[in-house]
């Protein structure tokens, strides 16, 4: 399975190399004009075909074990558009706090990916996404901090909470895909979604469902209008289950997030 995992990760690479390579055109060559201040897209981005965007968010995830408590979450983004089909970007996503009475936990994931769009009408644009990822949490020392003898938790609260240890079981190096869409709604509000799958090597699936919301911020500020090419603030709710290491429940996050692209 790694194996084949590694093959498929250098071939969608090699495959995103060869599209890199053109980035001559303009989002206005194909006849389809891209609407003003452009459309939003899941985790903190949005398509403008041109220039540098990043985003910043921040929320809530609720595990997708069972008595699990909530923990905090922020993630960001940080993308370059090489042309009105390619972008490519980096991202992070760090969580932390008591995820139940026996295990507390700080996670950080980092994804390396490209992105490549395709622009069906002015409001609306699919993409796909392979992606790279890999986390500096040291998952050893987190656990061995939380040993028996150092619980204050009975047998029967810590036999309640099951599966608490699910979100950062996607450890060590991975290879994701996800495909998904954003459309503007009007000048002001657009929408979003996406759907991905990403395998660790060590064995480890996670599926991910992403839904969103965002107010054009740069469509209604003069100064804004004059001056970058989209501002959002946005509203994203992502389900995950995990497989291999699985208890049949979705854990869920929602986030607020901060957009700008320049």
């Amino acid at each position: 399975m790694a194996r084949l995992l590694k093959i498929w990760t250098v071939l969608l690479f090699t495959l995103c190399a060869v599209l890199l390579a053109d980035e001559g055109n303009s989002v206005q060559t194909t006849g389809r004009k891209l609407a003003d201040g452009g459309i939003l897209l899941p985790r903190e981005s949005s398509y403008q075909g041109k220039g540098f965007g990043v985003g910043i968010g921040g929320g809530a995830l609720f595990p997708s074990g069972k008595k699990c408590k909530a923990l905090a979450q922020w993630q960001g983004t940080g993308e370059y558009a090489y042309s009105q089909y390619v972008s490519a970007g980096v991202s992070v996503r760090m969580y932390g706090g008591n995820i139940d009475d026996e295990i507390s936990i700080i996670y950080q994931r980092y994804h390396s990916h490209v992105r490549l769009h395709y622009l069906v009408n002015p409001n609306w644009v699919l993409f796909a996404e392979p992606a790279f990822g890999f986390e500096s949490t040291s998952l050893d020392e987190i656990r061995g901090k939380n040993s028996p003898g150092t619980s204050f938790a009975t047998e029967e609260e810590v036999n309640k909470a099951v599966g608490c240890d699910n979100e950062y079981s996607l450890d060590g190096a991975s290879g994701a895909l996800t495909l998904g869409s954003g459309f503007a709604l009007s000048e002001s509000w657009s929408v979003n979604g996406a759907a991905g799958y990403e395998q660790s090597w060590s064995g480890v699936g996670q599926l991910s469902i992403s839904l969103g919301f965002g107010f054009n911020l740069r469509n209604n500020v003069d100064y804004l209008k004059r001056n970058v090419l989209g501002a959002w603030i946005a509203f994203e709710m992502v389900a995950r289950r995990y497989f291999s290491n699985e208890t049949g429940d979705w854990g869920v996050a929602n986030m607020i997030a901060l957009i700008l692209n320049i």
